[in-house]
Order: structure tokens, then C-alpha cells, then sequence
């Protein structure tokens, strides 16, 4: 049930619950008013025309690149809530993750198209907010999921969020960085591959990598751009291994070009000197540390974002609430101790990430089934 639909069952429920109520009443009884009892009677009224049945939700998902692992994962956990709500998603992706005209197209087709609300994961932090825009204007509710609009292009156009429901890059970076700290007892040269620059997550992940490193003799000799790709990871490993023989760590800020910097240490012999942290948590990734290749990835609890944003956007459709609380998660670690479980688990996370951040659920008032 499209939003304007609701509206207007409302206002038929209103004229003819006002129009009952006004019936049989004598002169004496409307002049001395019953404003009390019919105000009661319409507030009632009212509550009930706005129980939205959950079939009739139609919510828009849209996500990076479906040739991800990463982002299937957020298909699984946005279907998963859809399932369990018994209302409909529709999940759409573009052909590459630096495709942002592309996705600007699907964005805004959705809000053609009169989807009640709209998930987004934004190739970055400005390429969508033309159609959030265009989303308020027709009442649409949006949650952005991944990257954090950017707050001075959001006042430009006008436009606003319902809700953010992510967690944080910075505290990806750190709790990378504090592992490669571990690892290497404080001492010696690490590199970063870096993802699409000018990204919020390429951004926050890195400086959340050197807060972490802050106080060691840990030195970053490179810090490159692979722009979330494998095979230019691949190519940029390779040219940073020439330049820095003695290198001891690599953080790549997502699993994909963490697999291509594998790559290139087998091919160049040193996959065993080289620690390889990556970043998403996908089933590529558990495999490599499983199989001694990567050392860690940083869960990045895809599957429960995209399970809680649904929450989120229904949420907002049935409440008609303009503004949520934000959904904040906590990312976790994945290394050989503890990738068995995650392998066990997956999509989902691990039980303790599970458990941490599922009390984030908010309530929805009003759906009925």
C-alpha cells in the first residue's frame, strides 16, 4: 500500500467516523459539546485505518555491485527481514562499484516508481543525494546504509535522511590497525591498499588504521589506491613489494583487494612474510585465513545491517516518522581463532558480534501481518 493511499483511507475514515458521530445528537447536546467523547472516538478511528498490512510494503534496496560477496550478503540480510516482516523488497545494483551515474539512475527510477521507502548504500558520500531529494519531496522515506552523506551537499539540495544504519569505518581501521600492532610487536613497515578515493569508508578506515598505530615504531611506507578492485590491488601489491622489500603488513580496506594482495605475494614468493588484513568479513575472505593465506578481515556485520535498515525503512513507512534514532553497529575481528565460527555462521555474524548488536532493534508500531 502506497503511502498516499494510506493517507487518503485515513481521511475517508475520518469524514465518516465525524459523520456518525454527529448523528442523533440533539441541539442541546451539540451546543453543550461532546468535543471529548468524538475527539476519543476519532483518535481511535484513526489508530485503526493507520495499521498498515505488511504485504502491501514495497521497500526499494539499493546496494553497490552484486558481483561482491559483500554486498549478497546485504541481499541475504535485507530479504531475511523482508521474509520475517511478510513485507516486499526489491534489490538492485549496478555493474561496478564506481558506477555512480549508473546508480543515480536506479535511485532515482525507484522514487519514480513509488517504492514506500528506500535503502541505499551510496558509491559515495554525494552520488545519491539528488534522489534523496527527490524521495522527500514525495514523502519517501530513506536510510542510508555504508557511506555518510555528506552533510553540507545534503543542506545544498535540501534534502535529508531518515536514518543512518551502519556502523563505523573509523573503528574498522582501529581495530585492524591495533591487530597489525599486535602482530608485529610494534616494530617495523606496513602498507595500506587503499578503496575509492574520496570515500567516506576509504577515508575513516585508514584514519582509524593510523590512530591505532599511534605510539609504535610501526612505519606505513605506501598507501595506494586499488579502488576496491582485485586485480588493480594485485598490480599495486606488486609495485609497492619492489619498492618496499622488507615490508611486514598489509591493510586492504576491503576483502576483494585483500584477495588480490594475496595474489601477489604468491606470485612473488612472500606470502608467508606478509600479514594480510582485509576488511568486509565475506566467505572469500574466511576461506583465505582458513587456508593460511589472509590473516584477519574486519567484520564488517553486513548481513545485520541490512537486516536492521529493512526494520528501519518499514519502521518509518508504518509510523510515518520523517526522522529515526540511527541503527549504530559495532564491526568485529576475524582471524584463524575464530573464522571456523564465522564460516559456521555465515551470513550472519559470529555469536558475539550477534549478540552485540542485535539489542539496536526498535519496535515497529502499527504493522499488522
Amino acid at each position: 500500500m502506497k503511502r498516499k493511499a494510506v493517507r487518503s483511507i485515513i481521511a475517508i475514515g475520518l469524514v465518516a467516523v465525524l459523520f456518525l458521530c454527529g448523528c442523533g445528537q440533539s441541539e442541546k447536546e451539540k451546543k453543550e459539546g461532546t468535543t471529548e467523547k468524538k475527539t476519543e472516538k476519532t483518535e481511535k478511528a484513526v489508530k485503526a485505518v493507520k495499521a498498515v498490512k505488511a504485504e502491501d510494503i514495497k521497500i526499494g534496496y539499493i546496494v553497490k555491485c552484486l558481483s561482491n560477496t559483500f554486498w549478497q550478503t546485504y541481499q541475504e540480510g535485507a530479504e531475511a527481514a523482508a521474509e520475517e516482516l511478510g513485507v516486499q523488497v526489491d534489490i538492485r545494483d549496478v555493474k561496478s562499484e564506481d558506477d555512480y551515474v549508473g546508480q543515480l539512475d536506479v535511485a532515482r527510477g525507484m522514487v519514480n516508481q513509488d517504492y514506500d521507502a528506500i535503502v541505499a548504500a551510496s558509491i559515495t558520500n554525494t552520488n545519491l543525494i539528488p534522489a534523496i531529494a527527490d524521495a522527500n519531496k514525495k514523502g519517501i522515506p530513506w536510510v542510508v546504509v555504508s557511506e555518510l552523506q555528506d552533510e553540507d551537499v545534503l543542506k545544498e539540495y535540501d534534502a535529508k535522511v531518515t536514518c543512518n544504519c551502519r556502523l563505523s569505518f573509523h573503528d574498522e581501521g582501529v581495530i585492524a590497525g591495533k591487530y597489525v600492532a599486535e602482530q608485529l610487536g610494534g616494530e617495523g613497515e606496513v602498507a595500506i591498499i587503499e578503496g575509492l578515493t574520496g570515500t567516506t569508508a576509504t577515508n575513516e578506515r585508514i584514519a582509524g588504521f593510523k590512530e591505532a598505530l599511534e605510539g609504535t615504531n610501526i612505519k606505513i611506507v605506501a598507501s595506494q589506491p586499488a579502488d576496491w578492485l582485485r586485480e588493480e590491488a594485485k598490480d599495486v601489491t606488486l609495485g609497492i613489494l619492489q619498492a618496499n622489500p622488507e615490508i611486514k603488513a598489509i591493510y586492504a580496506l576491503n576483502d576483494t583487494m585483500a584477495l588480490g594482495c594475496v595474489a601477489a605475494l604468491n606470485q612473488a614468493e612472500k606470502l608467508q612474510d606478509v600479514l594480510v588484513i582485509g576488511d568486509d568479513g565475506t566467505n572469500e575472505a574466511y576461506e583465505s585465513i582458513q587456508n593460511k593465506e589472509m590473516a584477519a578481515t574486519i567484520d564488517g556485520v553486513a548481513w545485520q545491517i541490512a537486516y536492521f535498515s529493512v526494520h528501519a525503512a518499514v519502521k518509518a513507512v508504518v509510523e510515518e516518522k520523517e526522522t529515526l534514532e540511527d541503527y549504530d553497529l559495532t564491526p568485529g575481528l576475524i582471524t584463524i581463532d575464530n573464522v571456523s565460527e564465522a564460516m559456521e555462521e555465515a551470513p550472519k555474524p559470529v555469536q558475539e558480534m550477534f549478540d552485540i548488536n542485535k539489542n539496536i532493534y526498535l519496535p515497529i508500531e502499527g504493522i499488522k501481518e
